[in-house]
């Protein structure tokens, strides 16, 4: 560092302009408010400049803040990335390696990258926590996870760094008897708020937290896993937006139908590889972290064939939405659009 400047100047300085106000800095920090405020306030006297306007409710960055701010996160970024090659030069092993995945996210390719990390460190515990929504992302941003494997809905991702997982494909379904399960074509917005959807509720536990291809106005059933929210489909009691892969089989035997929602804002859903880059990451969840990026790599090349890219469509709230031509049955009548979780 120049002078006396230090690293943790410089992080509750990110922390302040991150979060907005002292306040919430502090509470991310795990520091009282005071302490960063000092930290801050020594930073600046140091500088010999004003980093934030104190006058207004938020910790506003001044013009000398805006163009210090970036500088800054590159050489924390550095110092964590330094850290983290430190640690794997001395072969320090972490105990435990936390991973937060989102609820519609295939567990089989994780528990194959997962097996791996426990035949090569047999002595590390692994913490695998399933979240919804933003839940997995809030994990990793509050320090409960190391890793996560998530959606970008209602985060900011200015604070990680990302590598295409997995893309799920979210099926709307009900049971095979169910009212809704003969319509033909688009079902229809006054007919599908008579009957409960069955919706996941988000993890994250926030006022704001976001919600994904629930209908306004409707009856709703909440539920807390995808487990569940299947069931309760299985048992006829609502419809709602699942995975693919967990309701093919159903879906085969059509134990489940699929239904044609237009109202739902999200056909599929991108989920990526997550960590912090403002952290220094340990031995294994470095491993892992490679891991999981080349995972995704692989599952991207595999997964559409030529002729079948389609176009994808980022809707207001970050979630993408992909369009793709379908093949026609042997009739020629085009096979129905699925859309929405």
């Amino acid at each position: 560092m120049i002078g006396a400047m230090t690293y943790d100047q410089l992080v509750a300085f990110l922390a302040v302009a991150g979060e907005g106000t002292f306040t919430a800095a502090s509470a991310a920090l795990h520091k009282s408010q005071p302490a960063v405020s000092k930290l801050v306030r020594n930073l600046e006297d140091e500088l010999g400049l004003q980093l934030f306007d104190r006058e207004q409710y938020r910790a506003t960055l001044t013009d000398a803040g805006r163009l210090f701010h970036d500088r800054a996160a590159s050489v924390i970024e550095s110092s964590e990335a330094l850290k983290t090659f430190a640690k794997q030069l001395a072969g320090k092993i972490e105990p435990i390696v936390r991973l937060a995945v989102e609820a519609v996210t295939p567990l089989a390719p994780v528990m194959q990258i997962l097996r791996g990390a426990q035949e090569r460190y047999p002595t590390v515990r692994i913490e695998l926590t399933t979240e919804r929504l933003s839940g997995a992302a809030h994990a990793l941003r509050e320090g409960r996870a190391d890793l996560a494997a998530a959606t970008k809905l209602g985060i900011d991702t200015a604070k990680l760094e990302l590598a295409h997982f997995r893309t799920v494909r979210i099926v709307p379904v009900a049971r095979g008897d169910h009212p809704l399960a003969g319509l033909r074509g688009p079902a229809p917005r006054a007919l599908l708020r008579t009957h409960a959807q069955i919706v996941l509720a988000d993890s994250a536990q926030a006022a704001d937290a976001p919600s994904l291809n629930v209908l306004k106005g409707g009856m709703q059933w909440r539920v807390t896993d995808v487990a569940a929210k299947k069931e309760v489909i299985l048992a006829g009691m609502g419809w709602g937006g699942l995975p693919e892969h967990v309701v093919a089989d159903e879906l085969a035997s059509g134990t489940l139908v699929a239904l044609e929602v237009p109202e739902f804002e999200a056909g599929v859903m991108e989920l990526y590889a997550m960590r912090r880059r403002d952290r220094a990451h340990g031995v294994v969840a470095s491993v892992l972290w490679e891991e999981l990026k080349g995972s995704g790599m692989v599952a991207a090349e595999a997964a559409t064939p030529k002729g079948r890219r389609g176009k994808v469509h980022r809707a207001s709230n970050g979630v993408e939405k992909r369009t793709v031509a379908r093949p026609t049955s042997s009739s020629g009548s085009r096979s129905k659009g699925r859309k929405g979780r």
